[in-house]
């Protein structure tokens, strides 16, 4: 007899957009997707809010995807009002665009806040990039936002830097690298491995929330955040 397969929902940061609709071509088992505004990660507050209203509308799945990383902490308060939530247990979009946490560590262990760029982003400056990191968070949670943005002022002053761009090899890519012949770019192949295992329900880069469960941050570059009971 032929299993049923999981009925889910994804609600995706548009940086993730033309990889995702690569990947679902022959898929059945997605019933709604929803992709929201790449630069929401400004505001982790309000993506906070956007991202519980949009899991709080959806109905008559098994699961919900939310291709989300920490993002400057916009996923803590996220809830389950019964259905299962599924996580990317990374901290910004730059790990699934390399493909695996090691991959990311190759290329940005020694310099966590090297902007980059993608078909879907023209680019996430080296600033805005530091705010999503992991050090940014430990120091704003240890010393206070003031502290914090003292630290980003001094390790960022305005440069003209080289930006690592990821190439799927997509239409998409050819476009954009033909657009910026003329820009200091460190193209890198761009891996579908991490974003095809998350849709495939693998567990060893994703978190599971659950109804009366919630997201705490451990700011750890393998573990990011857990789900635990309330």
């Amino acid at each position: 007899m032929k299993v049923k397969s999981m009925k889910k929902a994804i609600i995706s940061c548009a940086v993730f957009e033309p990889y995702l609709k690569h990947l679902l071509k022959s898929r059945d088992d997605i019933s709604s997707i929803v992709f929201l505004e790449v630069k929401q990660h400004n505001h982790p507050e309000q993506l906070a809010i956007l991202l519980q209203d949009e899991i709080s509308r959806i109905q008559d799945v098994d699961e919900i995807l939310v291709m989300y990383g920490l993002c400057g902490n916009a996923i803590l308060p996220l809830r389950s009002s019964g259905i299962p939530v599924r996580l990317l247990k990374v901290h910004d979009c730059g790990m699934v665009l390399s493909g695996s946490r090691q991959r990311y560590k190759e290329l940005f262990a020694h310099r966590l806040s090297q902007s980059y760029a993608c078909a879907a982003y023209d680019v996430l400056d080296s600033a805005e990039n530091y705010r999503m990191s992991l050090e940014y968070l430990r120091i704003k949670q240890e010393y206070g936002e003031d502290n914090a943005e003292y630290v980003l002022e001094m390790l960022h002053k305005p440069k003209n830097e080289t930006t690592v761009y990821f190439d799927f090899g997509l239409d998409e890519d050819q476009q954009f690298l033909r657009r910026n012949l003329d820009r200091p770019l460190e193209v890198v192949a761009g891996g579908w491995q991490m974003m095809q295992d998350f849709i495939d329900g693998k567990d060893k880069d994703s978190v599971v929330l659950n109804k009366n469960e919630a997201l705490f941050a451990l700011y750890d570059l393998d573990e990011v955040f857990v789900s635990k009971e309330k």
